[in-house]
């Protein structure tokens, strides 16, 4: 039934985007791949564009059908992008992945201001990553929205942790006691997916042009290829999902184990691959007498997959964990000697 309702709703997107892409100059997230991949100058050279400072940047994207132009031949490169049509690029930089439909109560909330227009199923299908936009489809993109929705892309939000509480001021215009905005600008700056002006602000008011725009998910697709390393064949991807997928399904939903002690248990008496080093890493919240958990990914969402080892491997889940958890960024490691079978281990095993 729900393969049946996407499939309906991408349906009425992709003919909405087809009228909407025009007019917007962008090839939308829902689109085929030959909408995709038509539409561009075949240089990529827009009559906009050709001494532009972005030039080389838009002129690849469009030859890799990532965008194109307005029926006027030009690009516009610095017209402000739109969170929508951003958005469409995000989704488009991604590697492939199913997701899921959200609950009631999360469509109402997250995907009102979407319904029925050309983005909502680019909406619906990164809402189940975690990126969602905090304005209007509409609305133009700023920087500090744009920071915070490509560090979610990376599936490195959690790499703002590392700066709360810091004092270092890495910008003028942003104070280390805004600890809301620092723990979303730093790391995206220091993983150089985004900079500053040369007068020391990063300005995170100010619009984002579609040449910016552009540039910025150029990076985001080299940083993808540089945080996660190594090839990971399709089948040990499915292997690797399966075997996290798996445990933790049968611990929180079979087993409904709730107790540190008692899942330690479970996995000795069956003899299960799985160190206790992984269970502190992400069952630690078990040892309390009293606790509340922020629930783990479904696995159809947003995946990362590496291979840091000869043996070891590192899988990142970026996932929408309801209100409690919000957007989050999981990264389980497990070690194998085939490819085929995986233990779950710790970080540092």
């Amino acid at each position: 039934m729900q393969r049946s309702v996407r499939r309906g709703m991408r349906l009425l997107a992709g003919l909405a985007l087809v009228v909407s892409a025009v007019l917007a100059g962008w090839a939308g997230g829902a689109a085929t791949a030959a909408a995709r991949t038509e539409g561009g100058p075949p240089n990529g050279v827009f009559a906009d564009t050709r001494s532009h400072w972005a030039a080389w940047e838009i002129a690849e994207a469009a030859k890799s059908g990532l965008l194109r132009g307005f029926p006027d031949g030009t690009f516009r490169p610095d017209e402000p992008v739109t969170q929508e049509q951003f958005m469409a690029l995000v989704e488009r930089v991604l590697p492939p992945f199913e997701g899921h439909e959200a609950d009631a109560v999360v469509r109402e909330h997250d995907l009102s201001a979407v319904r029925g227009r050309w983005s909502e199923i680019t909406y619906v299908h990164l809402l189940a990553a975690g990126i969602v936009p905090t304005g209007k489809p509409f609305d133009t993109l700023n920087r500090l929205e744009a920071a915070r929705l490509l560090l979610a892309a990376l599936g490195h939000q959690s790499e703002g942790e590392k700066y709360r509480g810091t004092k270092a001021r890495f910008f003028t215009d942003i104070s280390p006691a805004d600890e809301s905005r620092v723990l979303t600008v730093y790391p995206v700056y220091k993983l150089g997916v985004m900079t500053g002006y040369p007068d020391g602000a990063f300005r995170p008011g100010e619009a984002v042009s579609r040449a910016q725009a552009v540039v910025l998910l150029g990076r985001v697709k080299q940083k993808i290829a540089e945080l996660y390393p190594g090839r990971v064949t399709p089948d040990e991807q499915r292997a690797m999902t399966q075997a996290v997928r798996t445990f933790v399904q049968d611990v929180m939903d079979q087993q409904k184990i709730r107790r540190f002690d008692d899942l330690l248990r479970y996995v000795r008496e069956r003899k299960l691959p799985v160190t206790e080093k992984f269970l502190q890493e992400h069952f630690s919240f078990m040892r309390y007498e009293v606790y509340d958990f922020i629930r783990f990914p479904r696995f159809d969402e947003l995946i990362y997959y590496a291979k840091i080892g000869p043996d070891k491997y590192r899988m990142t889940v970026q996932y929408y964990a309801g209100d409690l958890g919000g957007s989050v960024d999981k990264t389980f490691y497990l070690s194998s000697k085939d490819g085929k079978t995986f233990q779950l281990i710790g970080k540092d095993e």
